[in-house]
Formats: structure tokens, sequence, C-alpha cells
């Protein structure tokens, strides 16, 4: 690593290495103009007013922030009152114990810039114009584009001059080669299509502020680049490294020290490795480069999953791991390309030549480079199965066998779907109270439709809903199917009794429950065909329908950084698979305190089969925690190795690691100053475990209790 990145590296470790904000005054009369408009003339006059500033180390230039004193980037919703407004009434808040207001994530199409630069995108704006003439509000919305375009390539000038200023001023000859080389970059990107590796690099460096979450699949967007530079000799290896390093070190800054997410990684994810257009695997030696460029810097951000396909070679997944083995960080994962392209031609009737080139945002959450989420509500899928006992009780206890009951349950879970689709609906209308003109011009759709991204512009979206306590729900199904109906060993009478009273007089029964049960997670015929058949049904009222903007509808399992898991268990009763009421649902594909008894190999098994119908490739993940020993001993990780290659074979659909042991981690919640730095996944993302809420941590540490 070369020495100005090591300084670069401290420093942002250290400090904000962002430039201060400086304050516009608007224009009052802005007012009075189109909204959009009004919005691209301030974010112009707010990008020409902020300082240009850079130190000796870089070789990049063009960090700065917005400060919400205008609608900017989509990611952080800064300047969106219409956001703030719903955050505060809603967000973290579950509604009816069953639905929460969450963030989203999306992408910049930077592959897009780098090739045609924002003179292509102005060309887009001009024939889109000629389509929407005599709609003034589309107009608007154009115009208001036309105007963030020339608030960049005004940015972009102020930078060259910046750098032809300091060359000026420098004695140092080597250096002001640098800045002249600098200044060039930025008399072309991003108006011009980028001329060579370095360029791009510097494309995509000067425009994340723009929209600071994903950088999608580096290693397609900029691999003709990199392969050209090394051909002809004009790029190294080495030089290559250094400059994604410096754009690594600006993404992790962009979070900063103050906010209460600076410690983790689910601010900025991309991907490496899956299909190209040619149906091929796509990891190139620009994605090796990329990962050993991120495994010299030790720094949170940005995160990794590899997009494992049936064609990536052991080599290449054996590497991956290795490196999250040896990452203190934790910024790497494991998605499988099969069952989620799949679904997305399936569920999302998407065309390959879309689909392909889907990537992981946020804490693993699947989108597209230009594309947006539009998930946000995290839900308690659990309160059908509570509202089945409590509100139907006398037609459960009519129920002469479980395919009876089961048709009563389908009922209740088809009317709490319908409930999450209203309020994801909802959800998604009042963030469309806000008009986003700076990040709708980088997502796909948003040119073409002469719309905002949240207004239903952009044309790559997704739908997903976030389900807390499945496994809680399936495990409970065949509570009831097994020691109800199939075994008799328990009235329904008596069983909803136990659960009218949270277990209290019914110990035996919970203990009889908790060790005889055939829990989700063990490979066996009864937990996986539970699974199967909730699963479609929820594919049976979700089959065809969309959402407020015509997408059609995903599930997941991710509870992000909040606990909604535990919130919505502290306002759930007991129920059948031995839960006590107030205690946290599960969220993720897998299991916990050992219930997934029949070991890793089963538990794993379980959750690649679970969903044929492919109704869950939204936002789910699955955490595995193993022993120290099994990563340690080369061995034991070689057999890690073929035991994640084949639960992606049986249709895995994600992965992320965890080897600690509980020992320690009950030691660090006890002595949190010596163990400031020990870092574990979470829910698609990973932190440092001292700084994570108990509810979390005490999640974590359960999740150790059964390991292979």
């Amino acid at each position: 690593m070369e020495a100005r990145i090591e300084r670069l590296v401290e420093r942002v470790k250290v400090e904000d290495i962002f430039p201060p904000k400086t304050p516009v005054e608007y224009d009052p009369f802005d007012e009075k103009l189109a909204e959009p408009m009004r919005i691209g003339k301030r974010l112009a006059e707010y990008m020409d007013a902020q300082p240009v500033e850079f130190s000796d180390d870089n070789e990049l230039v063009g960090m700065m922030k917005f400060d919400g004193s205008v609608e900017a980037d989509i990611f952080q919703r800064l300047g969106h009152r219409g956001f703030s407004e719903a955050c505060g009434k809603y967000y973290n808040k579950p509604q009816e114990n069953l639905c929460s207001f969450e963030w989203q994530h999306s992408n910049a199409d930077f592959g897009k810039l780098i090739r045609l630069g924002l003179r292509g995108f102005r060309d887009e704006i001009i024939e889109s114009r000629k389509r929407h003439l005599g709609n003034l509000e589309r107009l608007s919305f154009l115009s208001g584009l036309e105007m963030v375009i020339r608030g960049i390539e005004r940015r972009a000038h102020n930078c060259r001059m910046a750098c032809l200023a300091k060359a000026r001023e420098t004695d140092d000859l080597a250096r002001r080669a640098v800045l002249l080389r600098m200044a060039e970059n930025c008399r072309v990107v991003p108006m011009n299509p980028a001329e060579n590796f370095e360029q791009a690099i510097q494309c995509v460096y000067m425009s994340f502020p723009f929209l600071p979450d994903s950088i999608g699949r580096p290693d397609q967007y900029l691999y003709p680049l990199y392969e050209r530079g090394i051909r002809d000799g004009s790029l190294s290896r080495d030089r290559a490294k250094s400059l994604l390093q410096e754009l690594f070190v600006m993404i992790h800054g962009h979070t900063p020290m103050s906010s209460g997410n600076w410690d983790k990684g689910g601010e900025s994810h991309f991907v490496v490795g899956g299909y190209t257009i040619d149906r091929v695997d796509g990891y190139n030696e620009l994605s090796d480069l990329i990962i050993d460029a991120m495994m010299e810097l030790d720094l949170v951000r940005p995160q990794v999953s590899l997009r494992w396909t049936s064609q990536t070679p052991r080599w290449v997944l054996r590497k991956m791991l290795d490196c999250e083995r040896k990452d203190k960080n934790k910024r790497f994962a494991f998605v499988n390309d099969e069952p989620r392209l799949a679904s997305m031609e399936k569920i999302n009737r998407l065309p390959w030549e879309v689909a392909y080139d889907y990537i992981m945002v946020g804490c693993n959450e699947p989108a597209f480079q230009g594309g947006i989420s539009l998930g946000g509500n995290t839900v308690n899928i659990v309160r059908s199965l509570v509202n089945t006992l409590n509100n139907r009780r006398d037609e459960v206890l009519a129920a002469e066998s479980f395919d009876d009951f089961y048709e009563i349950y389908v009922e209740e879970l088809h009317r709490d779907l319908e409930t999450i689709l209203d309020y994801s609906n909802r959800f998604n209308i009042l963030r469309s109270r806000d008009c986003n003109v700076l990040s709708s011009l980088f997502l796909e759709g948003c040119i073409e439709r002469a719309q905002s991204a949240n207004r239903g512009g952009a044309t790559r979206a997704r739908v997903c809903a976030n389900f807390m306590g499945s496994t809680n729900l399936i495990d409970s199904l065949c509570v009831i199917r097994q020691f109800v109906y199939d075994e008799k060993r328990v009235s329904m009478a008596t069983l909803l009794d136990a659960l009218d009273k949270d277990w209290d007089g019914y110990a035996e029964l919970r203990g009889e429950i908790l060790r005889d049960g055939k829990f989700f997670g063990n490979d066996e015929e009864l937990s996986n065909g539970m699974a199967h058949r909730f699963y479609e049904s929820v594919y049976e009222f979700a089959s065809g329908r969309t959402d407020v903007f015509g997408f059609p509808l995903l599930y997941g399992n991710l509870t992000g950084y909040h606990i909604h898991y535990a919130r919505y268990g502290a306002m759930t009763q007991a129920t059948p698979d031995g839960r006590i009421a107030g205690s946290g649902l599960l969220f993720g594909s897998g299991q916990s305190l050992g219930k997934d008894h029949e070991g890793v190999t089963a538990h794993l098994l379980s959750v690649a089969k679970m969903d044929p119908t492919l109704i869950m490739c939204g936002n789910s993940i699955m955490n595995l925690s193993v022993e120290e020993s099994v990563v340690s001993d080369e061995a034991s990780f070689e057999k890690l190795v073929m035991l994640v290659e084949g639960y992606f074979k049986a249709g895995g659909l994600h992965l992320q690691l965890n080897h600690v042991s509980p020992d320690e981690l009950l030691a660090a919640k006890a002595d949190p100053a010596s163990y400031k730095s020990l870092r574990v996944r979470v829910s698609g993302f990973s932190a440092y475990f001292v700084g994570l809420n108990e509810a979390i941590q005490d999640n974590v540490i359960e999740r150790t209790v059964n390991r292979v």
C-alpha cells in the first residue's frame, strides 16, 4: 500500500475528511418556481458555493456534502421535508403491531455515467422533452434535471481550477504533474465519457455524493478501461489499486464520525462477480484487485458481497471466504445468483438483460444499477397466527384436522398481507410528497418518464416487506400439527390455555415441545414441508399483485440496524413454538437456541429448500455461526468452503458468517472497554459489538449457541 494511502486511512479513522459545508442564501423568489426547477436551481447554486479541498495525499478530487437546505440525495433524504415528517410519525414506530416505516436504498448507474458522461444524459433529456410536449409538470422536471447538470458541470470546473491553482503554487515537480493530471480529469469527467481507468474512478469519486449509497458492480463497469490500460501499458495494477483505495477511503469517510451509523457497513455495499450479460461468470482480474485493495485497508466501509454462480470456480469462493475469516472488519458476505435471477424472471418478469445486472445495497438488499428499493416496511408476520388463535378461537377449536386449521389461518395471513401492502403503499405515498431531482438524474427511467424516482419515475425498482418472526411462525405451525393433530399429545384447548397463561402452570408441556418439537432447520419432512406450505401461501397472495407504482411484490426477513424483531416480540403473546410472551421474534432464515439439533448441514439444507416459490428472494439473509477453530484450522476451513458451495448448489440465497465464541461475546458485553475492536455480522451488515443495542447483542449471542 502506498504511503499516501496509509496516511489517508489513518486520517479518515480519526477525523471527518469532508470539507465543511458552506451555507447558501437562496433567492426567496425561488419558491414561486415549479418545484423541480426550484430544487434544480438551488442545487446548482449550492454546489457552486462549496469549497474544493484536498490534501497533498489526494489524487482524486470532489468531496462534498449537502446541508439539507435543499432536497438533495434520495438515500439520506436531506432536505426532504415530507420524508422527515413521515419519519417523525412512523420511523421505528410499529403500527398495529404489524408494520414499521423503514429506510430505502438505491444505486446510481455509475457505469452509464462513465460511458456517456452527463452530456449524454443531457441528450436524453432533450429527447424526453419531445415526448412530453404540453405537459408542464413533466417539462418542469426535465428543466430541473438540466439545472442540476449545469450545477455539476460548474462543480467540476471549480475542481479543475483548484487543481490548476495548486499546480501553479507548488515547487514539487512530481506533485505538479499529479495536479495537472487531476485538472485534466475534471475537464473530462463527469461531463464526458471517461477516457481511461483513472478518469472513471474520478467520475465515481466526484459523483458519489449525488447518491451516496452503493457503487454497484465496479468490477464490471470499470473493467473495459482497466483491461485497456493494462494492455497498452498506460496503467499498472498497483496504480489501479491505489486509485481504488482512495475511492474506498472517501466512501468510508462519507458517513461522519458524529453519525450513529459511523461504525456500520450497511451505509455502502457493493458486489463482485455474478453473471455477465453473456451468461458467464464475471469474476475477473479487476474483481480480484478490488478485493485485494479492500483487504489492505483497515476500514469498515464499503462492504462487499460475492455474487456466486454455478460457474464460479471454487478458488474464487475459497479466496473470498479466506478474506472473510481474516477480515477483522467483517466486510464480506455471499449471495447466490441462481435463485435470485430465477425469481426476477418469474416474479418480477424481468428480461435477462436487466436482471443479470442486479447488485446488493445497504444490509444485503438486492437492487439494480440505476435502481431503487421501494420497500422500507418491516412487519410482524407472527400477528396473523396470534389473530387466528385469539380472534377465531371457536373455529380453531372446532377444526377437526390441521388442514381445517390451516385454512382458517391462511385467511388471517392474507388479511395481514393485504394490510401490509396497504401500509407499504401508504409509506411510499408519504415519501412521494417530496420531489427528488439530484439522485433521480442517475436512476433509470426518471429522464424518460420525466418524473421523480420516488413518484414512480424509476423503472428499475423492487418492492419488499421484511418478515419478523417467520421461523417462529413455521415452528409454531409445526408444533400445532405435530402435538395437536398428528401425535395428539395435547388438545387445542389446552395449548391455547397454556399460551393465554404464558406457559404458567404448563412448564412440562413447554419443555416437551422444546425437547421433541420438529423445528425448522433440521432438514426433515414436517418442518421443510411447513416452510414450503407457508411460503406457497404467501406466494398465492402476492402472485399477480403489485404495489401502488405497479411493481411486483417480494418479501424478505432482515431487520437492518433496528430491533424490529424485539419491538414486535415485546407486544406479542406466547407462541406455540415455546416462545414466551414479550421475548424477541427471530429474523433471518435461521434458527437459534439449539433447535437446529441435526447440525449445520441439515440447517443449511432446510434454508436452501425452504421457498420453492422464490417469493422470499427479496431481502432474505442467513446468519451462520461457526466455531473459531473451523476457520483457523486449514482442514476444517476447506470443509467449510465445500459446505458453503454445497449450500449454494442446493439453492441457498445468502450467507454471512460469525466465528466468535459466546464466552467472548458475553465478556464483551460485561466489559465493553476491553473489546472495542470486536466486530460481528448482524443482519446483512457488520458493526462493533459493544456499540450495538443490547437486544441486538443478545440476538447475536443466541445465534452462537449451536454451531458447527
